[in-house]
């Protein structure tokens, strides 16, 4: 009966997270084949500095809420995400505010892009908005709410802000711009934002908890997984990032989408992460780890042969793939291929981020992170400066690919096995 419950909840877990990938994909596709690339490369930047702000501003809280919360549903565990939630807030807003008042700065100094300064003062507004969503995302991930955590985790950003983009576009074509895609998604980021606070405050019953500012225990678990987070987000984001200072905006346009194309291989991981995550929790709270170790290897197995046709047509059809976000990406061809691998090693070496992380082993799995992140940044700058976006996409597959490979000999190292085999 666990097998046949665990098969159906992958099942629609698969469904659900397969239809946030694609919608995110097509969220590109009309970015990039109704806005010129200059103005798409301009939007794109943005939604890269919130996704790195937003990983960096959950502060590591994510994997502890949602241990606490799968192994306790009570009211302790329920003011864990209180607190983490004031917390959240709390460390956002003076970065936005900053943002904001600094913006021309920002653009012109950092990124040596007067244009994005408008671009950027909008879109940081929805930096706190996310980050909560994504939060409490967790949260519903803890009680096995697989729709509910994925519409807060992006499905319900990315549906809104295409829903928008077309009614302004049928409305209003010659209005659409780099800020007007802007404005559409910070008011996509607020609504979902209201509509998930007010699933939680339901799926709680309203015991939300005292909030502790001052929780030392809380804190001591969430800053070993802000560091690893922060070094993790470095190699996901740090290549787009630095090209956004060297390169011009149509070409940041071809390097998102080529990434955000690749990243579709790992929505099978996601999938299998949704699921698995909570489970590993509630197996080590309670010492079984020979069920972890089998839950691992067939989840392993089975993400492989799921993932390896996906990746061979990104191979062998790579121009006609980026060919459809718009005429002369096919540029992003080669670099679509290069970012395919790295995400292929994610995949193929298991869920290791979370075998650590829910098994106590967070402090293993920051050390990994510590080396691959500034491998990354280290890479991203050199590459960047010889090769350009191509450079970009090269360094990013390298760090991800190290940070999986380090991963994994730790879970070796610190459970006795290897995920994959």
């Amino acid at each position: 009966m666990k097998t046949k419950s665990l098969l159906i909840k992958t099942a629609i877990t698969a469904i659900v997270k397969g239809s946030s990938a694609f919608i995110a994909f097509f969220m590109t596709l009309a970015l990039t084949r109704n806005l010129s690339p200059e103005q798409s490369g301009l939007f794109l930047l943005a939604i890269a500095v919130l996704s790195a702000s937003v990983i960096f501003f959950r502060l590591g809280l994510d994997s502890v809420v949602l241990r606490k919360i799968s192994a306790l549903h009570n009211e302790q565990a329920f003011r864990t995400m209180t607190t983490g939630l004031i917390w959240v807030l709390l460390a956002c807003f003076p970065f936005v505010l900053l943002c904001f008042l600094l913006s021309d700065f920002i653009s012109n100094e950092v990124f040596s892009k007067p244009e994005f300064a408008n671009v950027l003062a909008v879109s940081i507004w929805a930096l706190p908005l996310i980050a909560s969503c994504m939060l409490l995302a967790v949260g519903f991930q803890a009680f096995h709410r697989v729709i509910a955590t994925s519409v807060f985790q992006n499905l319900g950003l990315s549906s809104f802000f295409l829903f928008g983009f077309y009614l302004l576009w049928h409305l209003s074509p010659e209005d659409l711009s780099a800020v007007s895609a802007a404005k559409i998604y910070l008011l996509s980021a607020l609504l979902i934002f209201v509509t998930a606070v007010y699933m939680w405050h339901r799926q709680i019953n309203g015991k939300w908890g005292s909030p502790q500012f001052k929780n030392t225990e809380l804190w001591y678990s969430s800053s070993n997984m802000w560091a690893a987070t922060s070094m993790s987000l470095l190699v996901q984001w740090s290549g787009i990032l630095m090209a956004g200072v060297f390169v011009v905006a149509s070409d940041i346009a071809y390097l998102s989408a080529a990434q955000r194309t690749a990243n579709l291989t790992s929505f099978v991981l996601l999938v299998v992460n949704m699921v698995v995550a909570p489970r590993y929790a509630k197996l080590w709270h309670e010492g079984k780890l020979e069920e972890i170790k089998r839950l691992s290897k067939w989840s392993t197995r089975g993400m492989v042969v799921l993932v390896f046709p996906v990746v061979t047509v990104m191979f062998v059809f790579p121009q006609s793939i980026i060919g459809l976000f718009g005429e002369g990406y096919e540029k992003g061809a080669i670099l679509l291929s290069i970012m395919a691998v790295g995400q292929l090693i994610n995949v193929v070496t298991g869920s290791v981020g979370f075998l650590l992380n829910m098994s106590g082993h967070e402090r293993d799995f920051r050390r990994v992170t510590f080396f691959a992140g500034p491998l990354t940044i280290i890479l991203s700058y050199v590459l960047i400066q010889q090769y350009g976006v191509l450079g970009a996409a090269v360094a990013t597959a390298i760090g991800l690919s190290v940070q999986n490979i380090g991963a994994l000999f730790m879970v070796k190292k610190r459970l006795g096995f290897w995920p994959l085999g």
